[in-house]
């Protein structure tokens, strides 16, 4: 029995079916199964199938009319991505371990037809659409990006940027910024070199790419770093210096909470979230790294609050949004996302920043940021509230020397670009 392959089922029948985040059903299989089971290859099986889906869709649709279920369409994803991809497993193994799984979760007829289905997909290649034929369904299915996703990116920027975008691969390595009050940094470093994890420098003097699982087992290193993405740290970089009071308005889990705080002892942070669940984390984040400054509230961003009517120096938004941008990443929030979705998700933006815009002293930064790409949910939502909220101009955001693109002081990091996970944001001051 293939441990691995019937572990990797498990994790990506809970993505698909129910929407679980593949890294948390990830973390738990491999606290649950540490020494049972090569983690490792459960990684990859599970992402690599999640990274791929639109391609090994097209691919296994070629051998069959339709998918019996949800349940089976998973069997051929993984065996089809097995049988390509992974040289460790061999085709008879791959194929006959995914046969007796379709024996427990269906029944004798069906195992059959996975049988025979997966024997013939061994025999092919992977091929992709005609790219002059179809630009938009090449592209889909070349980089496993949905055709709508294609369509708008391809109405935004040239072919070539958008096949650029779409191929580019990220570092594996994990971002962490070295908590300096704990541990200087030429210091972590040679614990690093002393232990050899890989690890290569980033945009920030206190700040790394490195190779997280052996970061882990170093015991000397625990609690000197946080893991913390670039983009990320740049927003709460470009708070109004001087800033007494802060508003971060959806801020679970506290990344950026905890960062101004830290490097900002006289600002109290009022760092908010809808739900006491993200309460909680933001809570556990703080107290965690001990910071005091920051006030922990429950607080739906779409509701005005008078009490906060123009108390703060600075007011961040880092809304809700599609997660586009780190696809490169995070493949999943590509799985079951429609068109629909943006609609409904650029309106609760669009409120969210009227809403925070009430807060705001004279003179004091309004900060927007999102985790997307498309100008639906970026330069566009900014561009609207502008036209309907004169007293705001935009700011110069300081990117701390990563390339982005710019249009009139808006940022957009662009994998491709940036080499960092797809980002926005813009800088607003009210006069």
């Amino acid at each position: 029995m293939n441990k691995e392959i019937r572990q990797a089922y498990a994790v990506l029948q809970k993505v698909y079916k129910k929407n679980a985040f593949a890294g948390i059903e990830l973390n738990k299989t491999i606290q649950r199964e540490q020494g049972n089971v090569n983690t490792k290859l459960v990684t990859k099986l599970v992402y690599g199938v999640i990274e791929k889906d639109i391609t090994l869709n097209y691919f296994v649709s070629k051998f069959i009319k339709s998918y019996p279920n949800v349940d089976v369409e998973i069997v051929l994803k993984l065996g089809a991505y097995i049988l390509h991809n992974i040289n460790s497993i061999p085709a008879y193994a791959c194929i006959n371990e995914l046969v007796e799984m379709t024996k427990v979760i269906s029944d004798r007829y069906t195992a059959g037809f996975v049988n025979a289905t997966l024997k013939n997909i061994a025999k092919q290649k992977i091929t992709y659409p005609d790219r002059d034929k179809n630009i938009v369904k090449y592209l889909s299915v070349r980089y496993s990006y949905p055709e709508w996703v294609v369509k708008q990116l391809l109405k935004e920027q040239t072919t070539d940027f958008v096949e650029e975008l779409l191929s580019t691969s990220l570092s594996t390595l994990t971002h962490i910024r070295i908590l300096e009050d704990k541990i200087d940094v030429p210091k972590f470093i040679q614990i690093l070199d002393k232990n050899k994890v890989e690890y290569t420098r980033s945009a920030m003097s206190d700040t790394l790419y490195v190779e997280y699982s052996e970061l882990l087992k170093i015991g000397d290193l625990s609690k000197t770093y946080i893991v913390q993405g670039l983009p990320s740290m740049i927003v709460a970089r470009n708070i109004k210096e001087g800033s007494n009071y802060v508003l971060d308005l959806c801020a679970s889990p506290g990344g950026k909470s905890v960062y101004i705080a830290q490097h900002n002892e006289n600002t109290m942070v009022t760092s908010c979230d809808v739900s006491d669940v993200r309460v909680e984390l933001i809570k556990k984040y703080a107290n965690a790294y001990n910071v005091k400054n920051i006030e922990v509230v429950k607080n739906d961003a779409t509701v005005l609050r008078e009490d906060w009517i123009g108390k703060y120096d600075t007011v961040l938004c880092d809304v809700p949004c599609s997660n586009l941008g780190i696809a490169n990443k995070k493949p999943d929030v590509l799985v079951n996302k429609d068109p629909n979705c943006i609609q409904e998700i650029t309106e609760l933006q669009l409120q969210i920043l009227k809403t925070a815009s009430n807060y705001i002293k004279p003179g004091g930064v309004l900060l927007y940021s999102t985790c997307s790409i498309l100008k639906e949910e970026n330069e566009k939502i900014v561009g609207k509230f502008l036209q309907e909220n004169k007293d705001y101009k935009i700011l110069n955001v300081d990117t701390s020397g990563v390339d982005v693109v710019r249009y009139h002081n808006l940022c957009t990091f662009y994998p491709n670009i940036s080499k960092c996970e797809g980002f926005f944001v813009g800088k607003l001051e009210k006069k």
